[in-house]
């Protein structure tokens, strides 16, 4: 059957060692330098995504903060502007109820300087009156001075203010 040869033997050893020389130096390096760029490039594809991961995690945080402090500036800008429209409001309500104080004030003034006003026109045509008749009655007994004395005795008895409170009330 087979029976082994050292010559052969030797030869195929010294063919196998230059075939693995060969490959080494021209296929195997090269090979390994390329799969270690890939396994570099595959680690910095890595790094870069877990870095722009923590990028994108610390602008959500940031974005967060940034919104809950807008939303508490738009909250204190409507409390703001809620406050200033209540204070309007009443400020408002306040010289709405002091304007109608003064218009109700002058239109009591002026009520009272008419009822005055009447008051002595009445006690004018109350004197007119009692002249007309004090001098009927007593024709021509009494002198003009009586005349005039009779009137303001009259007037005196009559209380024309009086008169006028009960208007008022």
């Amino acid at each position: 059957m087979l029976v082994p040869e050292p010559g052969l033997m030797i030869w195929t050893l010294i063919t196998f060692g230059v075939a693995v020389l060969v490959l080494t130096l021209l296929a195997f390096k090269p090979l390994q330098k390329a799969l270690d760029a890939r396994r570099q490039s595959i680690q910095d594809s890595v790094d870069a995504a877990e870095e722009a991961r923590a990028e994108a995690l610390r602008l959500l945080e940031e974005y967060k903060a940034t919104l809950a402090r807008v939303r508490g500036e738009s909250d204190e800008i409507l409390e703001r502007s809620r406050t200033t429209a209540e204070h309007a409001k009443a400020e408002i309500l306040a010289e709405a109820k002091a304007q109608s104080e003064r218009v109700l004030e002058r239109a009591h003034e002026q009520i009272e300087r008419d009822t005055r006003a009447a008051l002595r026109d009445i006690k004018g045509q109350i004197a007119e009156l009692t002249a007309l008749a004090t001098e009927k009655v007593a024709a021509a007994s009494l002198s003009a001075a009586d005349q005039q004395r009779l009137i303001d005795e009259a007037l005196a008895e009559l209380d024309v203010e009086s008169l006028g409170a009960e208007g008022r009330a």
